[in-house]
């Protein structure tokens, strides 16, 4: 049996480049280390290590779902107690000490270090969840990373961002009203623009782009690949993409009759 320590975590966190008072945003899938020694929290203290309490490292803290089917339905997320369903790491960093969320119904962020609500302040005031003014625009502008432990590029939400401001028809017309709870319990309504239904989407495409670029960077730890982008870098080449060929990203386009596409201006 394969198993990961926290010094084999961390030895490669840094031979990737993760930087010490950057920001780094984390995709996650524990089992695919093989055994973890000590689990989640591991993982985590070793993320914590490389980035330090002085930088921000950041985690999707969000349900599953559609964003168009959870806003059809009357989102309501409550920041206190509304689980992360984005992976067993992830939800037991938005329980950890010191870890905050953004003020977003759909697509909350958690974060911890001196330097996390600068990039999840104001999120509430974003009527698209991945696009500007969100935490993955910020961490696009800041020049930050963005590291997939164990996981692909379908995973990467900040493609969504890239597609909302490049051009790609990703988001509905229709306008809806979602609500986040926030610690001291009052609702705050989000008017939110969804992303459409029925793309599909071919995200992991990217990986040659950012290879050739010099922008993505691999090592192995236990059975899991991880890979270190740098966001600044990968929002200009994929975005370049995307204005050239507004499908670059989407395989299949089947919206309802009820759905039309609106998409914000690069």
């Amino acid at each position: 049996m394969t198993e990961v320590a926290y010094e084999d975590v961390l030895k490669g966190l840094r031979t990737l480049g993760v930087r010490r008072g950057g920001a780094v945003l984390v995709h996650s899938s524990l089992s695919s280390f093989g055994y973890v020694r000590g689990g989640a929290g591991t993982v985590i203290g070793a993320l914590q290590e490389a980035v330090g309490d002085e930088g921000a490292l950041l985690m999707p803290s969000f349900q599953r779902g559609l964003e168009y089917d959870l806003v059809l339905r009357g989102c309501r997320f409550d920041l206190r107690n509304s689980p992360s369903e984005m992976g067993l790491i992830t939800e037991v960093f938005r329980r950890s000490l010191g870890v905050v969320r953004s003020l977003h119904p759909t697509h909350s962020v958690a974060g911890w270090g001196r330097r996390a609500r600068s990039f999840l302040e104001g999120h509430e005031r974003c009527t698209v969840s991945c696009g500007w003014g969100s935490p993955f625009h910020r961490l696009c502008e800041a020049g930050g990373q963005i590291l997939l432990l164990g996981v692909d590029h379908s995973c990467n939400t900040t493609l969504h961002f890239v597609e909302n401001t490049s051009g790609a028809p990703t988001l509905s017309c229709k306008l809806f009203d979602p609500v986040v709870v926030d610690y001291e319990g009052r609702e705050i309504v989000v008017p939110t623009y969804p992303h459409l239904p029925g793309l599909r989407r071919n995200y992991p495409k990217v990986e040659a782009v950012l290879k050739q670029a010099g922008a993505q960077r691999e090592v192995r730890v236990g059975k899991a690949t991880l890979r270190l982008v740098e966001a600044g870098e990968m929002w200009e080449l994929v975005r370049d993409r995307i204005r050239e060929d507004p499908l670059f990203l989407i395989e299949v386009f089947t919206p309802g009759p009820e759905e039309s596409v609106w998409s914000s201006e690069a």
